[in-house]
Parts: structure tokens; sequence; C-alpha cells
């Protein structure tokens, strides 16, 4: 649908209202006008979208073991790297314990294998050994070598499985549920405690395959939740349909200061800029509302005169006139000022 939108250009200077209105509503202070004329606004299409945590998830355990200590449960929040769980860490430190004197074992016999290769070097250089012997040196110096690597390894790893024992907040939120009980045995993979955080949140909308054809990039695409519309911080386009509904995916992510008061699962709305459209804006300023009537002043010659108009959607800080506004009217500004004047005016011609 195409509309025509009016932009409003200042006439030069103000002008005082006493050279504009009769002398029954002269006024000391000054009416600024300005001639209406077309403007381009932004067409969008509503999505109904409902809005997740990005950062939501399940921990599950990585070693095995029985459940010491539960420290935290559904609803409760918690911070980033908060110990959650404590698995019962016997095994783990026993084979952290095994790990490390096994590479206490290796050092040293890699140490007395580089003491043993410097030396045969010296002796083959001397002809006290054979070159046989010499390679036979080398060989297990490099096998003792490879040995302290691999028992490091082993106890990185033994580390990192006695790690497992204390299972800790991924980030900042609140337990969602919680799948084990002290006592009870879990092995790698066993799901453990679920949860979320309530900042960021990004909306989901399924876009009909028209609409997703009109995208117009990262800046075209608003969320609005509770009335609130907030510019996405990243937008993204499945680039694939829905082999059911065939609609497109499409995800809003929203910005993490962003002041509005909204929760993993409510509804709100994607708002999808498919074009452009004119129309007729006058500033919120201009606009006077008694009762049913809705008008503005405009100047007839050097007379204001109040114009009743039929108004639509609002843009920032204007409105959309559907009716009782043309192009090249001069519209006073602040039609609520120029009221006042010409009420003042009379009361003074009433004395």
């Amino acid at each position: 649908m195409s509309s025509h939108r009016f932009s409003l250009t200042p006439v030069a200077g103000a002008v005082a209202l006493a050279t504009l209105l009769p002398a029954t509503a002269a006024a000391d202070s000054p009416l600024e006008i300005q001639v209406v004329s077309q403007q381009t606004v932004p067409v969008y299409y509503d999505l109904e979208a409902t809005l997740e945590a990005v950062n939501e998830s399940t921990i599950s355990a990585q070693t095995s073991g029985a459940i010491k200590a539960v420290h935290y449960d559904v609803n409760d929040r918690v911070k980033a790297g908060t110990l959650l769980i404590e698995i019962d860490d016997t095994q783990q430190q026993a084979a952290l314990a095994q790990a490390k004197a096994n590479l206490a074992k290796a050092e040293a016999q890699n140490e007395d294998a580089q003491i043993l290769l410097k030396r045969n070097k010296r002796l083959l250089k001397q002809g006290s050994v054979s070159q046989g012997q010499y390679d036979s040196t080398v060989a297990q110096a490099k096998s003792t070598g490879a040995a302290v690597a691999a028992a490091k390894a082993a106890a990185r790893q033994a580390k990192e499985q006695l790690s497992y024992t204390r299972v800790k907040a991924p980030y900042s939120g609140i337990v969602k549920s919680r799948m084990v009980e002290v006592g009870e045995l879990v092995n790698p993979g066993k799901p453990m405690m679920s949860g979320l955080s309530l900042q960021p949140l990004r909306a989901i909308a399924d876009v009909p395959q028209r609409l997703a054809n009109q995208y117009q990039g990262d800046s075209s695409v608003q969320v609005v939740v509770n009335g609130q519309p907030v510019d996405a911080s990243k937008v993204t386009l499945y680039p694939y349909a829905d082999t059911q509904h065939h609609s497109i995916r499409l995800r809003a992510e929203l910005p993490a200061n962003a002041d509005i008061k909204a929760i993993p699962g409510m509804w709100a709305k994607v708002r999808l800029q498919t074009g452009d459209r004119t129309t007729l804006l006058i500033p919120e300023s201009a606009i006077i509302e008694r009762s049913e009537l809705t008008a503005v002043y405009i100047m007839d010659g050097n007379t204001p005169k109040l114009r009743q108009v039929r108004l639509g959607n609002g843009h920032n800080d204007q409105r959309e006139v559907l009716s009782g506004l043309n192009t090249g009217e001069q519209l006073i500004l602040d039609g609520y000022a120029a009221m006042a004047s010409l009420t003042s005016g009379k009361a003074t011609d009433g004395e």
C-alpha cells in the first residue's frame, strides 16, 4: 500500500503574533509556523514472536562418582562460577596421585637416559663405545623423553577429571531444574541441572516467505516488548524454510542493556521493515485535543484558524494526518500557544 507523507519546512524567521492576528488576538510572543510538505516513512509488518534466553543450557556430568552435595535448587539465583554440585572425588584424587607418581618416575628415567647419552657421546668420540651402543643410547633417551610427555598428559587429564567433581555455573542466572539427589551415582553424560540467564534475551519469529524476500538487513528489524520498540542488536535469518509451514525462522537478539521488563517465554512482536511510503506528518506540539475534537491551527492569511483533522499512527514525535490538511498550508507548531493568544486577545477586547 502506497501513501504520502509530508514534511514540514520552516518558514524563515518567527512570525510575530501581532502581525499575524487581528487586533483582538495580538500577543507579545511569536508563533512559529511551518509549511506542510510530504515525508517518507518506513512500512513495517508485525510478527508474533516469543522471547527466549540466549544463555540456556543443561549441565551434565563429565566424570563418574556419587553426588556429595547439591548447593542450589530450582529458582535459586546464582552467579557465574558459583559451585553448584559436588561429586565424591576419592577416585579422581587417587588417579591424580598415581599420575603424578608416574610422571616423577618417567622424569627420573629420562634424566638418567639423558646423562647416559651425553657420556656415550663423549666416549664415542674417544672410541670407547661402538656406534651400535651409542645408537641404542639415543633411542633409549628418545623413549624416556616421550614417556615424560605421556606422563604429563596423563597428569593433566587426571587433574581435569578432578576438576569435574566440582560443577560450577557457566554464567549468572536462575536454576531451572535439578535432576540429581545427594548420594546418587552419576556417569559422564548424566544431566544434573539446567538453568538460564534472564539477560540477554532474543525474539524468535517465523517470517512468511513473501516477507522474507523483503528483508533489508539488521537495521530493518525491531523487537516490540510490552509496547516498547527496541532495535535488535543482531539478527539472524535462517537460510532455509520450514518444510511444514514454509516459513523462515528469524532470530533477533535484544541489547544486553535494553531497559525493558521482560523474561524468557513472554510474547513479543518482531517489527520487520518491508519498504517505504509517503504520508503527511505533523509534530505533536501542533495538535489540540479537546473531548472529541482533534484540531490544529493554520494560518489563513494573517489570521490563525482552527482546523479539525483526523490522525493516524505516530512516528517518533510526529503524528500522521489522514485528512484535514493539505500540502503547502502553513501550520502553527504550538497549537495551545495559538489558542492562548487568541483567548487572551478576546478577553482584552471584552474589557
